[in-house]
């Protein structure tokens, strides 16, 4: 188990406050974040290349927090890999390996992972995947308590990254069953950290904003901050009405009801929408279907439309502004474009009401609230 407590690091021009947050043995933490949110700073913390200035790192039983690198045990891989161009690959892996079995571990790390075969080969002249396994092969060759992860994919090209994700995520379920270890993964990729582990840390501005079971991230984001990078629309709005179990918000001069308990009227409010949640509609089609449900339909005008792949993204000024991810079989089926007026309409249950900023703290499989400083 790793457990990091109230760290605290000042920088030039940055800083991370009071960090908290634990990992048992045989779990994947995935922390995100925007660049420049301090996830890079605290693996460096934790790796025992930056020593911060408050707080505690506790590797097993062991308080490391003022240890030198090489006492800490940490299987460590950066962005870049940092692989040694003069030294071909067994080489590479066993070089942190100082016993006469040195060369033994090395050469037994490389067939776990199956690339044995890459043995004698100069490191300049790998893939980039080749690296990546190469630089992971170097972390587990030291047998660590801990592996962190900094953006293991972020150096590969985008049709790379995209057919490594899986198999990336293969390995990291095979040293977590196996080896048993605490394991920490560093990613601004949603998609990356929806299918690499099972809990997610959201860092903003150095600090954690929101972290625990990945689907409970997801689906209540406890700031403002947290939802918008999650991909959601926000508004911020006040609560004009409150009955039994749901809530009226006017948000930007829009009505918005909204499933909630516990409201009072005056109460400034944040409000969060998927953008596949939404549907949009010529005419005002869907009263009828949605008699059995408080659901929201305004009138909005068209700004911008963009065909991703199978998905239409579509811009909307409703009073609020909305963003609309519509699911695609054909891309001639879309029949919306700019300037048309339209009626956008969600269920009130489809909406997230945020009261305040809450952080969360996990504690290995234990998510216990904690107030905002």
């Amino acid at each position: 188990m790793i457990s990091v407590s109230n760290l605290s690091i000042k920088l030039d021009g940055f800083s991370l406050r009071d960090v908290n947050f634990a990992v048992k043995g045989g779990e994947c933490l995935t922390i995100v974040g925007p660049n420049g949110s301090g996830k890079t700073t605290l693996l460096e913390c934790i790796a025992g290349l930056r020593r911060p200035q408050q707080g505690k790192i506790v590797i097993g039983e062991i308080d490391a927090t003022h240890l030198p690198p090489e006492k800490r045990r940490i299987g460590y891989v950066p962005q870049d890999y940092v692989l040694f161009p003069h030294l071909n690959v067994e080489e590479n892996v066993a070089f942190g390996l100082k016993n006469k079995d040195g060369l033994n571990k090395a050469r037994e790390i490389m067939n776990w992972l199956n690339i044995h075969n890459l043995a004698n080969r100069n490191v300049r002249s790998l893939s980039g995947g080749e690296k990546q396994k190469v630089a992971l092969a170097r972390a587990l060759a030291v047998n660590p308590k801990v592996l962190l992860l900094d953006e293991p994919l972020a150096a590969l090209d985008p049709l790379s990254r995209e057919r490594l994700r899986k198999e990336l995520k293969e390995l990291i379920s095979k040293i977590l069953n196996t080896l048993s270890i605490p394991v920490i993964y560093v990613t601004h990729d949603l998609s990356e950290a929806e299918l690499i582990s099972d809990y997610l840390a959201v860092m903003n501005g150095g600090r954690i904003e929101q972290i625990g079971l990945k689907e409970e991230v997801f689906e209540e984001p406890a700031s403002r901050f947290v939802a918008e990078f999650l991909g959601y629309n926000t508004f911020e709005g006040v609560v004009v009405e409150s009955k039994e179990d749901t809530a009226t918000v006017e948000a930007e001069g829009a009505l918005i009801h909204v499933k909630a308990e516990d409201t009072q009227p005056g109460e400034k409010v944040a409000l969060a929408l998927r953008p596949q949640n939404i549907i949009l509609s010529h005419k005002n089609e869907l009263v009828k279907k949605w008699q059995h449900c408080r659901c929201n339909i305004i009138i909005g005008t068209i700004t911008e439309v963009s065909k991703i792949g199978a998905v239409a993204r579509v811009s909307i000024d409703a009073g609020i502004k909305l963003r609309v991810d519509a699911a695609l079989n054909t891309p001639d089926e879309f029949t919306f474009k700019e300037g048309d007026r339209v009626y956008v309409q969600f269920k009130a249950d489809s909406v997230k009401l945020i009261k305040q900023n809450k952080l969360l703290r996990l504690e290995g499989e234990q998510v216990s609230e904690l107030n905002a400083v």
